[in-house]
Parts: structure tokens; sequence; C-alpha cells
């Protein structure tokens, strides 16, 4: 049975603390689910009660902190945000963004050590289970903002959620986010860059 990380777990938040520490300092390989279970002072029949192995454990903490992040933003952002351009949403959301991993600083360690699992199989089998591809939410963004008339007329939408969904699943291997102070510009690089290609031209 895999149930995950809930409010009714017992040992949720010291697991998940335990998780979060040992993932940063070890990386995935090295990890172990023994230190973890001693730190979150868990048995080994619990843990395997609510998960199958370390990397369904490892796939539970991802989902658990997209979804914390994901209430962040949906508790930051106005209704005045939401009615601007989808560029504009996306720069809004990169700002907030910013300010969660400074509000969460555990939360941003792991986003920074998972991305240098990059060149491993984990990372291929996380980007391939949590991509943007098949994110409901930016495909809701887009098809509103296609209605609107914000992209090119020449570009089917189901090629527009195909591509904003590729690159935003591979952006930590096109932008250069190694120095914390550089990747809000990189970021915002990264949208003006999307919305040159994908925005009709404005004729003067």
């Amino acid at each position: 049975m895999s149930t995950g990380f809930n409010k009714d777990f017992e040992h949720n938040e010291a697991l998940m603390k335990a998780s979060l520490n040992e993932f940063i300092t070890r990386g995935y390989e090295k990890a172990s689910i023994n230190h973890i279970l001693k730190m979150a002072n868990m048995s080994k029949g619990s843990f395997y009660y609510h998960f199958k192995n370390k990397e369904d454990l490892y796939f539970h903490l991802i989902q658990t902190l997209i979804e914390k992040k994901q209430a962040f933003l949906s508790k930051a952002m106005t209704v005045e945000d939401y009615s601007t351009d989808i560029f504009s949403i996306f720069k809004t959301q990169i700002r907030l963004g910013m300010q969660f991993a400074v509000d969460y600083p555990d939360i941003n360690r792991f986003a920074n050590s998972f991305v240098k699992e990059k060149g491993n199989d984990i990372y291929e089998r996380a980007l391939k289970k949590y991509n943007f591809e098949n994110n409901d939410q930016i495909n809701q963004m887009i098809e509103a903002s296609y209605h609107k008339g914000e992209f090119r007329e020449n570009l089917p939408i189901e090629f527009i959620k195909r591509i904003i969904g590729f690159l935003f699943t591979h952006l930590g291997e096109i932008t250069d986010i190694s120095k914390p102070e550089h990747i809000e510009q990189e970021m915002n690089y990264f949208i003006d860059f999307l919305k040159m290609g994908l925005t009709k031209e404005r004729r003067e």
C-alpha cells in the first residue's frame, strides 16, 4: 500500500524532514532508507506500509513539494495577476517562486539537489512522471490565452501546449541557474524568448 505523506500519517513531518535532509546531503543513489528511518524514529514496517521503496518515497516527496508550491502560488496570486497576458503571468509566478524559495529554504535546497541528479536514471524517471506537458493548470492557461488571441494564428494550440510544456520541463537544461542571483534573470530571458516566438507580430 502506498499512501505517502498526509496529515493522518503519524510520522509525516518527521519522515519528510529526514527525507529532505538525506536526499539533499547524500543525493538519491547514496541516500539510505535505514538512515532516514532512524532520523524519523520510524519502523521499517510502518514505512513499507506507506511506501514501496526509496523511489516511491522520493516521488512522493517531489509530489508533496510541488503541491506546497502550488498552494503558495494560489494564495499569493491575485485576480489582477491573472487578468494579464500569459507571459506576464509566468513572470509573476517566477517572482513569487523566488519568494517561495526564500520562505522554504529546505524545499529550495531539495530542488537544487534534484537538478544535480541530471544524467542519472532517477532524474529522467522523475521528469517523465512530473512534467509540464500534461499539466492541467498550464494547459488551461494556454487555452484561455489562445482563445483571447494572444498567440500566433498559424500555430495550432496542441503544438503550443507541447512546446511550452517541453521547454518548462527541461528548463534546468537550457538556462543557467547555477547561481541563485541569476535565476530570476535567466527565467525572464526564457519567458521573453517564448513571447517573441509565440505571439502575433505587432504591425506599426
